[in-house]
């Protein structure tokens, strides 16, 4: 299927002289631009072979290029328009690596909302399909490890250490973690909220629920972030998950 939107082409394929006449006839203007066309070495087939045999990625062979996904997604909507679900997918099943690469940094940014999920009409599991693509491009060397992905493990160690997150704690550990300095305190080195090099925005999403909190469920969170809870037993069913994510070929240290 062609694309047409405008926005998706990039400028160095567009070619537009200020005036052009042709056999004495003024063809300036939308005629006189033209679209470097493609070439067969440009495509790369075993890329889309690669995603689909991704457990993710099996449902990008229905999709047909309505664009529901991309008119559901907030963040194309309200956070950045070159996020663009749709776009990724052909992308991906034509094999433009290149083009993939340019959008790298901003296809890790999914929120999880899995609107555009429940209302494919074909049943693509977008949010799968795009993880799936991004996965085969690391694999491929293609582009780094990307955060979405360095958050996932960062994730999985909290869980596999104690069996459950402890929310306060991954938050300022993840923030840690992108370079910010965050204030520990000198006993049990744990993070101290809102204290140090923490970002602005956050400060301001984190104020007005905090104010709504009684004291109780303020105490028992800061309890929590001194104290990761445990869950009951968790050393024995630990040894089990291991054992399985090893056969699996899951991320463990």
């Amino acid at each position: 299927m062609a694309i047409h939107e405008r926005s998706l082409v990039d400028p160095e394929r567009v070619l537009r002289k200020d005036r052009l006449v042709i056999d004495g006839v003024d063809v300036s203007g939308d005629w006189n631009l033209i679209i470097l066309p493609r070439v067969v070495n440009d495509y790369d087939l075993e890329f889309y072979d690669e995603v689909i045999a991704q457990p993710e990625g099996k449902t990008i062979v229905n999709c047909y290029q309505c664009s529901y996904c991309t008119a559901s997604c907030p963040v194309h909507n309200y956070w950045d328009e070159r996020y663009n679900p749709r776009h990724f997918i052909y992308l991906a099943r034509l094999g433009l690596i290149d083009e993939l690469q340019k959008r790298a940094d901003v296809m890790w940014r999914c929120v999880s909302c899995h609107k555009c999920t429940h209302r494919c009409p074909k049943g693509v599991l977008v949010e799968e399909v795009l993880k799936a693509i991004l996965r085969v491009m690391a694999k491929r060397g293609i582009i780094e490890e990307y955060p979405s992905k360095k958050f996932d493990k960062f994730f999985l160690d909290s869980v596999y250490e104690y069996g459950r997150i402890e929310d306060g704690e991954l938050l300022f550990g993840w923030i840690e973690k992108q370079g910010y300095q965050v204030v520990k305190d000198p006993i049990l080195k744990k993070p101290i909220p809102f204290i140090g090099g923490v970002p602005e925005w956050l400060k301001e999403l984190a104020a007005k629920p905090l104010k709504n909190m009684n004291i109780g469920f303020l105490i028992l969170n800061a309890k929590h972030m001194l104290f990761h809870p445990r869950t009951k037993n968790w050393n024995k069913f630990k040894q089990v998950l291991r054992k399985v994510m090893e056969e699996e070929g899951v991320y463990t240290h």
